[in-house]
């Protein structure tokens, strides 16, 4: 049988809140675990990014991201204390402690690290720690700074990088490749074992969703393909907030065409994510050649008749069309049996484009650093089409502990 490779470093959140699944679904499936201590500085620097990417990001950005890794933690039930972004050389040491330890030691002495960093909230660059850490797991201390184990992270961490790793946690079974804590559950169906159950658990009262969205986005296509369903299951009101992405970037300091200022390895992992979410909600997709798309008109026209939004996405991103070329849109209204002279006119009076800028504007100061953002009563909001099992739970009443006084409002 395969071995599972898992690739981590203490320094990252998200391979705390992995770690114990991973050991329990490697369990479940009967696959062996092979812990692969890396690198992440080494990681950073190969892929010419900054020793601590978070620090560039908009504060938009940096706020969801980190309200999205709290909910994380509640939802598997541990609690993460410390600062939650950290430079990635603070772990040197340590990865190196870990890459010189043998196979059998090595799980207990990682997670001694993880509960140390991140249940005590101690920073993992302090030598007093990693030697008394090592000698409760039976290790010499010295072995952090020999050549031996410095060659080992090295060689791992390359290794990975020649693979298709961009980051950590990553998981591997041969050339099949799972970035993150949060995929977990398609490792799982690979695996044979079972994913995480969420059932749909109302509390009896009506809640809203507003769904801000950019027919720019194949992950706002692959959300829009399911928010109605989800609506519906747990008995909300779906509203269609259709918002210039491009406006919103602009405004908070993102590239224009963020998939484009990724690494290779994370733009290959990125079209992989997106076919695998596609079958995972089993409807087409297709990587549009007309990317970046232009939108504009198709937006205008989605917010007064917002029953040709799934018709205009499909037309992107299943069928290849250019929503960009105004005949490609008047053909799609047309198809839908409306006069597309009629529908253009409505679409682009002033009226209506103040109303898109206004839903860009109301995206910007909710928090939005991307589509889809998905709001639940105004001031739970969510980022990405990965997150719908999150806002099914907001929306059947969980108010997650650090949501508890958010200020936020999309009105």
């Amino acid at each position: 049988m395969p071995r599972l490779e898992w690739f981590f470093d203490v320094i990252c959140p998200q391979a705390y809140l992995a770690a114990a699944r991973v050991e329990a679904l490697s369990r479940e499936s009967g696959h062996e675990l092979i812990l692969r201590p890396v690198s992440l500085a080494r990681l950073y620097a190969r892929q010419e990014l900054p020793a601590q990417p978070e620090q560039n990001w908009p504060e938009n950005k940096r706020r969801r991201q980190r309200d999205d890794l709290l909910r994380q933690a509640e939802l598997a039930g541990l609690r993460l204390r410390g600062p939650l972004t950290r430079p990635a050389g603070e772990s040197e040491a340590a990865q190196c402690l870990l890459a010189g330890t043998p196979d059998h030691k090595r799980a207990g002495l990682m997670d001694a690290l993880f509960n140390a960093a991140w249940e005590q909230g101690k920073t993992l660059d302090d030598t007093g720690l990693l030697h008394r850490l090592a000698a409760e797991h039976g290790m010499d201390p010295a072995i952090m700074g020999s050549a031996t184990s410095r060659k080992a992270l090295d060689e791992t961490t390359d290794e990975a990088l020649d693979r298709g790793v961009f980051g950590v946690p990553t998981a591997m079974l041969g050339d099949q490749l799972w970035w993150g804590a949060d995929r977990l559950d398609f490792m799982a169906r690979t695996l044979g074992a079972a994913p995480s159950p969420v059932a749909a658990r109302p509390d009896g009262r009506k809640r809203r969703l507003d769904v801000f969205h950019d027919f720019s986005s194949p992950f706002s296509y692959l959300a829009c393909t399911q928010v109605e369903r989800l609506a519906r299951e747990h008995g909300a009101e779906l509203v269609w907030r259709p918002m210039l992405l491009g406006a919103l970037f602009r405004s908070i300091g993102t590239p224009m065409v963020p998939l484009q200022a990724m690494s290779p390895n994370r733009q290959r992992w990125g079209r992989h994510d997106l076919a695998q979410w596609a079958e995972h909600w089993d409807v087409p997709f297709r990587f549009t050649s007309h990317f970046p798309l232009n939108t504009v008109l198709a937006l205008r026209v989605s917010a007064v008749e917002p029953d040709l939004i799934h018709r205009l996405y499909r037309a992107a991103w299943a069928e290849d069309r250019d929503l960009g070329d105004q005949a490609t849109v008047a053909a799609i209204i047309r198809e839908a049996g409306k006069d597309p002279d009629d529908v253009v006119a409505r679409a682009t009076t002033d009226a209506n484009k103040a109303l898109i800028k206004a839903n860009t504007e109301a995206a910007e100061s909710v928090g939005a650093c991307g589509a889809p953002t998905l709001v639940v009563d105004g001031k739970l909001v969510f980022w990405g089409q990965d997150r719908l099992d999150m806002v099914g739970r907001a929306l059947d009443g969980w108010a997650p502990r650090m949501d508890a006084e958010a200020p936020t409002s999309t009105n």
